[in-house]
């Protein structure tokens, strides 16, 4: 992730990038834009489907369970990788995409940590929900993932 930000950016024509990510490739993402501290050359950040509240099915930190997923460097509720990304600036425009039947943020039948939706992003200018299954957010909003990038105008949850 890294290093696609930083090529991205260094083949850039303007000095700054776009970054559209899924499922736990956002939240990677977004470590990547705070660790190379260049939310001020994304434009537009658009995180589909990530777990950034975390997963219930991972648990809560410290008894989370363990695995690659999970833990305290994966998507356990409130673990240390996942507080650190908490208000964290992603970009000039920061948006979420989601859904209330996603198969895997709402496997254990909550979406939600602490009363908010765990693919909400804090300070997002905007968050869309859809009625999808975790991939069809990435394979069937493609239109909304172009006009976001495209738009320089603040839009409206629908």
């Amino acid at each position: 992730m890294r290093q696609a930000i930083q090529s991205a950016l260094a083949s850039s024509c303007t000095g700054k990038i776009d970054v559209i990510g899924h499922s736990m490739g956002a939240t990677l993402a977004a470590q990547q834009i705070d660790k190379l501290a260049a939310a001020n050359q994304v434009d537009t950040f658009v995180g589909i489907a990530g777990a950034f509240l975390g997963l219930k099915s991972c648990g809560y930190y410290p008894f989370n369970l363990w695995s690659s997923t999970c833990g305290s460097a994966g998507l356990s509720v409130n673990n240390p990788f996942l507080d650190s990304l908490y208000n964290v600036p992603l970009g000039s425009k920061v948006y979420s995409i989601k859904s209330y039947i996603d198969q895997i943020i709402c496997s254990t039948g909550s979406c939600t940590i602490g009363g908010l939706h765990s693919s909400r992003i804090a300070n997002e200018d905007a968050t869309f929900t859809y009625s999808l299954g975790h991939f069809g957010l990435q394979t069937d909003t493609v239109v909304k993932q172009y006009q976001l990038i495209q738009c320089n105008c603040l839009v409206k949850d629908v």
